[in-house]
């Protein structure tokens, strides 16, 4: 199999490889308490967990690739941000405590539905009261880029994962279709669903 685009792109300091900040993300910021707990999952190279530490949140991120969290580590270092960040397989993750906004963006159509139920489980269970979970992914609106077929074994039905979230208030979900464009010329279309979910204080968890 070959190596995803992005391990290459994590080696040019120069690059961000997935472009600036979500906008989803950076309206997070405005609905955060000072000095909130926020997870960043899948962080890749931390273009949102470095944003998030820079205005002063506690930031935990994880990702599987060495490069990316090696990256990450490199620009907070540079900049004086202080931030957690480790390498780790969203399959060994474990919660150990709560936190008041929990990010997935990128992640779950790359793992299998069974994983991926059981950790949106875990991410509602430890979410506090009134706080976030901020998600994207891809859809099977369009047929998946065929560099990227290997990998991504569970790509979501166009509004499924809302479904996910059915006794939360949902403040924010885009559906849509965008290109990007990767080094060595590699391009993609993808179709996305976004969600922003903020957890009730009173419903019980059911998924």
């Amino acid at each position: 199999m070959r190596e995803v685009f992005w391990e290459k792109s994590y080696q040019n300091k120069k690059l961000s490889t997935f472009g600036e900040p979500s906008k989803e993300v950076e309206k997070l910021i405005s609905k955060l308490k000072t000095d909130s707990s926020v997870l960043d999952m899948a962080c890749g190279e931390g273009r949102h967990a470095i944003l998030l530490a820079q205005n002063g949140f506690q930031v935990d991120a994880f990702d599987i690739s060495y490069s990316g969290i090696n990256k990450l580590k490199r620009i907070a270092m540079e900049n004086d941000i202080k931030l957690n960040a480790w390498v780790e397989d969203i399959e060994n993750f474990k919660f150990i405590k709560e936190y008041d906004a929990i990010i997935s963006h990128g992640l779950f159509q790359f793992i299998k539905k069974d994983l991926r139920e059981r950790v949106i489980y875990e991410m509602k269970e430890h979410t506090k009261p009134g706080g976030y979970n901020v998600i994207a992914v891809f859809t099977n609106m369009l047929e998946l880029p065929e560099d990227l077929l290997p990998y991504m074994i569970g790509v979501f039905q166009e509004g499924e994962i809302k479904e996910y979230y059915k006794e939360w208030i949902i403040e924010d979900f885009q559906s849509y279709v965008f290109e990007d464009e990767h080094e060595n010329n590699i391009k993609h279309t993808h179709a996305i669903n976004k969600l922003v979910v903020r957890k009730d204080l009173h419903k019980k968890q059911i998924i």
